[in-house]
């Protein structure tokens, strides 16, 4: 049985290229960012403290609603923007995907667990750290999701590395659960290799295989989506970018958080040379400086 697809990742990591290349499905509806499940997500979610649950799925339940009803109307409520969406372009299937819908992972597996099918993608967390400092520099600011992380680390870098760790954990796990609901696919091997990865995605979905070369589809954006914009055809440079614009000492420092997970997603740990010491720097600068008074005698002796 078909159902619809909801792409899952951490932001950063090539949601918005499966979401470009689905868009040319002849069989697929898939918009720019909706955030219609974060939407849901954060109405159904329930504050807990030291009292009672306090949400609407309590509130409601003194009202005689089960929460299996609310968590019922609230799905139809999200998913039915996409499927009139897809009935206005004659699709079968509705794709979506949004930047930050992993921070509410656990509400929207409430939500469309059995309903949905899960494309969770990874990439190298490296390049994504490089590419979250690229998306916070053009926002001017941290996404506000980032705050607990950011709080508990003084290092930006440092912080986007625990976070993804921790989210991607979780995205694995719900793809555990979800069975044969969810594929994991690596984003560096979409861009080595797209028919091998649009495949696998087009069986999940139980759609036609995809014909001819990979090529974007929609000039419609979302947040963050500067880059592709201008893409026609799916690239390799954004890979190992990192090496080009991470400062080594983080690099380092985001490696020694995230280094378990690349080898259990199956990512190579680059080998980073440790930054100078300040007892480095001084015998450098003590080599340099008697090399210009050895270099300057020289001249004299002439």
């Amino acid at each position: 049985m078909r159902k619809p697809i909801k792409i899952l990742g951490f932001p950063r990591s090539g949601t918005s290229l499966l979401q470009q290349l689905l868009a040319t499905h002849p069989e697929v509806y898939s918009p720019p960012e909706t955030y219609v499940f974060s939407g849901c997500a954060k109405m159904i979610r329930e504050s807990r403290g030291e009292g009672p649950d306090l949400g609407m799925l309590t509130g409601l339940s003194f009202a005689g609603f089960e929460a299996e009803e609310v968590i019922g109307r609230v799905r139809e409520f999200g998913a039915a923007f996409l499927q009139e969406g897809a009935a206005r372009e004659g699709k079968a299937i509705w794709a979506e995907k949004s930047a930050f819908d992993i921070f509410d992972l656990p509400e929207i597996e409430v939500l469309l667990a059995g309903h949905a099918r899960f494309v969770c993608v990874v990439r190298n967390p490296l390049d994504v750290v490089a590419s979250m400092k690229e998306l916070t520099d053009q926002m001017g600011q941290n996404v506000p999701e980032m705050r607990p992380w950011m709080a508990a680390h003084e290092s930006y870098y440092v912080a986007w590395a625990h976070a993804w760790r921790d989210l991607t954990e979780a995205l694995l796990a719900l793809a555990e659960r979800a069975g044969e609901d969810a594929i994991v696919y690596k984003y560096e091997d979409l861009t080595e290799d797209p028919p091998a990865v649009l495949a696998r995605v087009a069986t999940l979905a139980g759609i036609a295989p995809f014909t001819g070369p990979a090529r974007l589809g929609s000039a419609q954006i979302g947040l963050g989506d500067w880059k592709i914009a201008s893409s026609r055809e799916v690239s390799k440079s954004p890979v190992a970018r990192w090496k080009k614009s991470l400062p080594k000492s983080s690099a380092r420092a985001v490696l020694e958080v995230v280094g378990p997970m690349m080898d259990r997603l199956g990512y190579a740990r680059p080998a980073i040379r440790a930054p100078m010491t300040r007892e480095d720097r001084i015998v450098q600068f003590k080599r340099a400086k008697q090399m210009a008074i050895d270099m300057r005698r020289a001249g004299d002796d002439t």
